[in-house]
This record gives structure tokens, C-alpha cells and sequence, in this order.
């Protein structure tokens, strides 16, 4: 009993030590100034993500594929023919990206690629989508990397996965 008063005692406290820093920008205008427009002029800078960022993105979400349920009950008693469709984006060069996808599925021993979609039993793709929020009077976008997997036969997904980037 000691223990847990102790422990709860611990966790209250580190519970009241938390804070939330004020994100701080270089003009000097109150918050009480900031008004419609104004207020989305005072966003923070967003990153810019390098192609490393997108090659570690998608070796994430192919690990995930390789452990997803499906994916590991399809490839049980024999690899899958897997056909890879290219991931295209307007702004960023894909090749790199295709081609850590692909070395990533070929590693895993899971999959035979195969070059002709009517060879394949299943279709690697991924899309790249660019989306434009309006809230208030502030536009944002974002992107979406999704990946899918489909089985060509009776086309349904197996398994997909999204990130967002802001």
C-alpha cells in the first residue's frame, strides 16, 4: 500500500511539473494582436524534408508490410509474385526511393518482383498526394505517402499504410 501511495504520489508530481513552452516568434506582437490573417502570417517555419526523410519513411512502412498478418499468412508455403508500381511526386526525385522499395522487398526473401503486372499475384504501390486545408483564414498544406498493397486476383488491399508530412 506504501508503495502505490508512493508511486502515485511521484507521478502527481511529475504530472504538476510538466510545462508547455510558448512557441516564441521574432516580432513583438502580443497574442491579444494577433487577429485573422495576422495569425497565419505568425506560422512556425516548416522543415523541409531532404530525400533521406522519404527513403526512411517508406523502409518503415515496408518493415511494417513484412510483419503485417496478412503479408506473413500469404507467405507461408511460398513466396508472393509481387509486381512494384513506381511511386511518383512532382517535386522530389523518386528513383532513389523505387529503388530502396524495391532492394527492401527483395531482401526480405518474401517476394519474387516480377516486370509484368499479369505475371504478378500481388501490386506494390504508392501515391503521393498533396492536400490543401483551409481553417479559418490560414491555407496549410500537406503531404500523404501511402503504400498499398493488393492482391491483383480479387483486388482487394492486404495491408496499406499512410504518413503525413506538414
Amino acid at each position: 500500500m506504501k508503495n502505490f501511495i508512493f508511486s502515485l504520489l511521484i507521478l502527481l508530481f511529475l504530472n504538476a511539473c510538466q510545462t508547455h513552452l510558448p512557441i516564441i516568434s521574432d516580432d513583438n506582437v502580443s497574442n491579444s494582436d494577433i487577429s485573422g490573417k495576422a495569425a497565419c502570417e505568425q506560422n512556425i517555419e516548416r522543415i523541409e524534408l531532404a530525400d533521406i526523410d522519404y527513403l526512411l519513411f517508406a523502409n518503415k512502412m515496408i518493415d511494417s508490410m513484412m510483419q503485417s498478418r496478412n503479408v506473413q499468412k500469404k507467405t507461408v508455403n511460398n513466396r508472393m509474385r509481387l509486381y512494384l508500381s513506381p511511386v511518383h511526386h512532382s517535386d522530389v526525385d523518386m528513383n532513389s526511393l523505387n529503388t530502396s522499395i524495391k532492394n527492401r522487398v527483395m531482401r526480405s526473401g518474401l517476394f519474387i518482383i516480377v516486370n509484368d503486372l499479369r505475371q504478378a499475384d500481388f501490386q506494390l504501390s504508392g501515391t503521393f498526394e498533396t492536400i490543401n486545408k483551409q481553417a479559418n483564414l490560414c491555407n496549410e498544406n500537406y503531404e500523404v505517402f501511402s503504400l498499398y498493397l493488393n492482391d491483383i486476383r480479387t483486388d482487394a488491399i492486404l495491408w496499406s499504410e499512410h504518413k503525413q508530412f506538414y
